[in-house]
This record gives C-alpha cells, structure tokens and sequence, in this order.
C-alpha cells in the first residue's frame, strides 16, 4: 500500500543507544521505540518530538509479534478522561479549561472520554493578530467533532512568551490550556515554536502524526488537508488499509491468544448505508460462519432483519463474498468461528453524510477554478423597506415593498430583500447567466460590467484595493465553468463574507442569509457534477466591513 501521508520535519533529539532496531518499507533499518498500533501503520517514536510509521504489511510476522510485546503493556484509551493512562491525554488531566463564550470555564474530567486524537495549537512569542486563523481553522473542527464524535479535541496551547489576553480566545467550545498549570505540561509543550504558531495532529500518546506551521490562510489549509488524510488512514471504516491490518493481526494473535480462544474479528464492512437506504433496508442482522483463513462461508439473515424479501438473498451473498475477517484463534491456532453482524441503517442526513465526504477521504480530487467573472457592486437601496404580505403552503416568506424610513437608511429588511431578489429571475433564471468578460450588465438601473477575478488560495475579494467600509450594504455575483469528463458526485467547501447564495446548473444548492466572514470550508455543499461544462453562480452579499468568498471543488476519488 502507498500511504499518501507526509510529516512536517519538526526538530528531532535522538533516542538513546538501547532503542531496539527496526525496518522500514523498503528494508531500510532505523532505531525507534514503538508506540501504538494506529490504523494500518506501526508507530515508532524516534527522537522527543519526532516520529516514524511503518505499514504493518512491511513488517515480518516477527516483528509484528516483537511491536505487540512491546506495546503490550500500554493502557487502552479511557472511558473517562480523568482516568486516562496515554502520555499526552494522561499529562492535560487537570491543566486545561474550555472556552465558552471567550471565558475560561473549568472542565469534569471525569465527565469526558478520553480522546484518541489531538489537534494541537502551539503559541509562541508572535506578531499580529491570530484570531484569523484560528477562525478558519474552525469550520474543520467542527465537522471533524460531527463526523468523528468524542474521538478528537481541539487543545490551544499557548506559551509564557505569546502574551495572551482575553481577546484572542475562541468564542467556541475549544480547550486550551491553564495560564496557571500551562508549566506542569510537560511532554506536549515539547513542540511550541519559540516563535509564531503551529497546528499539529498527535495520538492520545503524544506522538505527532501530521504538522504545519501556521502562517497565513494556505498554511491553514495545507494542515486540514493533511490531518484530513490522516484521519482517514486510521478509521477502521476505511476498506485501503484492511489487508496491513488483517495482516498484523494474523502475526499477533496467535502470540495473544495462545491458551485461550477468540472470535473472529470483521476488518472491513462491504457495505454502504447510504446504498441500503435507497433499497429500503433499516437493519441487518446476521451470523456469519468464518473459516480459518478468515473468510465468510456462509451467511444467515436473522428473521428481525429489516431487509425486503426480494433482498434477502443478494445482501448474504454480497456478505458472504466481501466480508473480510482476522479468523477466529483457539490455543494460538486460527479455526473456523462465527461472527454476529448487526448494521443498523439511520435516517439520512444530508450535512453529515457531505461532511463526511469532505474528511473521510471520497472527496479528494481537486477540481480547479481557475477564474471567476465577477459583477459589482450593486447598492441595496437605501429606502426601499419590506413588509410580510403573506406566507406560502411552502413555507416561502412573500414580501411587499413599502415606503418607510428617513434618507440614508438601510434596514435589515430592504437588505433581506435585496438577497431574496435576483436580477435575472425574471429573464430566464440562473440558468441563463452566461457572462463574458467587459459584458454589460443593467441591474437596478445601474449599468455594471462583468469583470475576471482570479481567486488566491480560493479566495474572491470583492473589496479589493477599494478603501476598508466602502462597499458596505453592497450585492455581488459571481460566475465560474468548470469542465469534467464524466458525470460524478463532487462537493463544494465554500465561505463568505457576508449572505451566500449558491446556483449549480441553474439550480439553487445553498441558501444563507447570514452575517459572517470568510472562513476555510465553512459551508460544504454535495452535488452532481453533470459530463461537460458545469456553471457556478453565486451570490454574495456584503452588511459592513470585508467583502469576499473562498471556494474549492472536488469530486469523489477514483
């Protein structure tokens, strides 16, 4: 297996003489002291801040054995993390407090679980402002809390010389560590910069598995890529990485069971949720026979099975032929076992299930935009004001203008109406916008032009050079093609500055009318990219202050 993995080079001190020797991939022999089993890769420490993987399927069935003495008498993650025994989770019990509502609360300890991962942020002696970034590394935490829930923490580790006030804490549920007690963290402190800031992504033991200094935007999202893959590789669900682990397991639990027995163990699930949902299936419950060189034999559906006659027989099949186990041990011997299945199937949820893809690793290949043609400014008027004339069967809110307000006024109504109206609604839709560059525009009785912008790290600025507040109360459009040689399921990470809305092909695909600024993937967005050219249009409108969205899209990989 080719792991798509990189380790930013931190500083690294050397292990003392007595570390054992191991090999690497391609044969290669380094000293390290092992860690942790992580997904498909042994993990080896090899300095005090530094580490080294190895893909389980490159190393001898002796030296899986000789990892698993090793690392035998290390603790298994914590229910509680008051009670956790890992090197980094165990050192934070005690040190840290969360922020909520940029005040520093106490945390129970004993009411948390102990987290596998931890996203790091280290704090050094800086210049200029960090809020910035910190918020545009909040949209990734957040999906990453939806998607991976209760295994990964978001710790802000600032040091003695950052000079950190009130002011720059996250009005979001983050931790960060007790200016009083941040002295008595000892092995995670290793890895603050004297200077500026670092994101790193490490094991409940402390070991680093992906890191980037954090310097602007594209820093930012270099990590969230990363720690994405990262996160990835190691989730069980991932079906790449089920041969190095069926492969260490095979070499190890002989050794681990060899006077007792155990049941088989299913290392890959063959089957999709959402490809059951759309068959009508809301649980499965089976047996499945396993035989000594871990595969199915035979199936049986239990009668609860919510499965539809018709599907009965397909589902065991595909069961039976796309399971893949580590076979049952009995006094350190592989035998036939059985194994009971159950998979519920829960009720869509079109935002995680979008989430997901954007960190899980289907939505991978990048698809560029290279330019945007932009439309700008038009000026929410100044004393056009709405009312509430009625509310549809639909639920869709009907406005009706009224002349109300002193001059100079723009109120939050008239800029709801100026987000719900578009220009184009009347002459074809969005699907009729089909711009060229220096093309004119009236809108509102005022002749624009649409102009070419080319986006810096995804970024539109629709400010520009223009002077901080001149655009405030302000609408924009922008409009990109995109050209793919076959039809596939593709997902959009955008932000803006201020109220969003989204076109794909004509079709409305995102909707919020809210206050915000431009963050790194703050919204995501799943769609079905047709074979050919594909148009975005979107609309941005600005309240006060900065001006600009951030896009990128992808498409599933493979």
């Amino acid at each position: 297996m080719t792991l798509r993995l990189a380790l930013v080079a931190l500083l690294a001190a050397p292990l003392i003489a007595a570390t054992p020797e191991w090999k690497d991939a391609k044969g290669a022999t380094f000293r390290g002291e092992p860690v942790e089993i992580v997904g498909p890769m042994a993990l080896f420490r090899t300095g005090s801040i530094s580490t080294r993987f190895v893909p389980t399927r490159a190393m001898s069935p002796e030296d899986c054995v000789r990892f698993h003495q090793a690392i035998a008498g290390r603790a298994p993650r914590a229910e509680r993390w008051s009670e956790a025994k890992g090197e980094a989770t165990a050192d934070l019990v005690g040190k840290l407090k969360r922020s909520d509502n940029r005040e520093l609360k106490p945390i129970d300890f004993a009411a948390t679980p102990e987290p596998e991962m931890i996203i790091a942020i280290f704090i050094g002696k800086r210049e200029g402002s960090i809020n910035h970034l910190l918020d545009n590394l909040a949209p990734f935490v957040s999906r990453v809390r939806r998607v991976y829930p209760g295994r990964v923490e978001t710790v802000i580790l600032p040091s003695r010389q950052a000079n950190m006030d009130s002011r720059w804490l996250p009005a979001r549920s983050w931790l960060v560590a007790d200016p009083a007690k941040v002295g008595g963290i000892k092995l995670m402190t290793r890895f603050a910069p004297a200077q500026g800031m670092s994101f790193v992504l490490m094991t409940r033991e402390g070991a680093p598995l992906f890191g980037h200094a954090i310097q602007e935007i594209f820093d930012v999202m270099k990590f969230v890529d990363g720690a994405s893959d990262f996160l990835w590789e190691l989730n069980p669900a991932n079906p790449r990485t089920a041969r190095d682990r069926a492969h260490y397991l095979r070499a190890v639990r002989p050794v681990q069971f060899a006077d007792r027995e155990a049941a088989p163990v299913l290392l890959v699930d063959p089957l999709r949720v959402d490809a059951l949902r759309t068959r009508g299936v809301t649980r499965i419950e089976a047996t499945i026979t396993v035989g000594d060189d871990g595969m199915a034999a035979a199936v049986d559906l239990a009668p609860a099975s919510g499965v539809p006659p018709a599907l009965v027989a397909p589902l065991a099949e595909a069961l039976r032929r796309n399971t893949f186990f580590a076979p049952a041990i009995a006094q350190g011997q592989p035998v036939a076992g059985r194994h009971a299945y159950t998979l519920t199937v829960p009720p869509l949820d079109k935002q995680l299930a979008a989430d997901a893809a954007w960190v899980n690793g289907e939505a991978r290949r990048t698809i560029p935009i290279k330019r945007w043609l932009a439309l700008k400014p038009i000026r929410v008027p100044e004393q056009v004001f709405t009312t509430v004339d009625r509310v549809g069967p639909d639920g869709v809110v009907m406005l009706k203008a009224v002349t109300a307000g002193k001059a100079g006024s723009v109120s939050t109504a008239s800029q709801m109406n100026a987000f719900n109206d578009d220009w184009f609604s009347t002459t074809g839709g969005a699907a009729s916008v089909r711009p060229v560059v220096g093309q004119k525009q009236e809108v509102d009785g005022t002749t624009l032009t649409w102009k070419a912008m080319t986006p810096h790290d995804g970024l539109v600025d629709f400010l520009g050079s223009a002077a901080y507040n001149s655009h405030d109360y302000c609408v924009g459009y922008a409009w990109a093609e995109v050209e793919v040689p076959e039809e596939t399921d593709a997902w959009l990470g955008i932000g803006s500055d201020d109220g969003l809305k989204v076109w794909h092909n004509g079709e409305l695909v995102n909707d919020k009318w809210q206050q915000r600024t431009s963050r790194l993937d703050d919204d995501v967005v799943a769609l079905r990219l047709r074979k050919g050219a594909n148009q975005f249009l979107i609309k941005i409108q600005n309240a006060k202050g900065l001006w600009s969205f951030t896009a990128r899209l992808r498409a599933r990989a493979g």
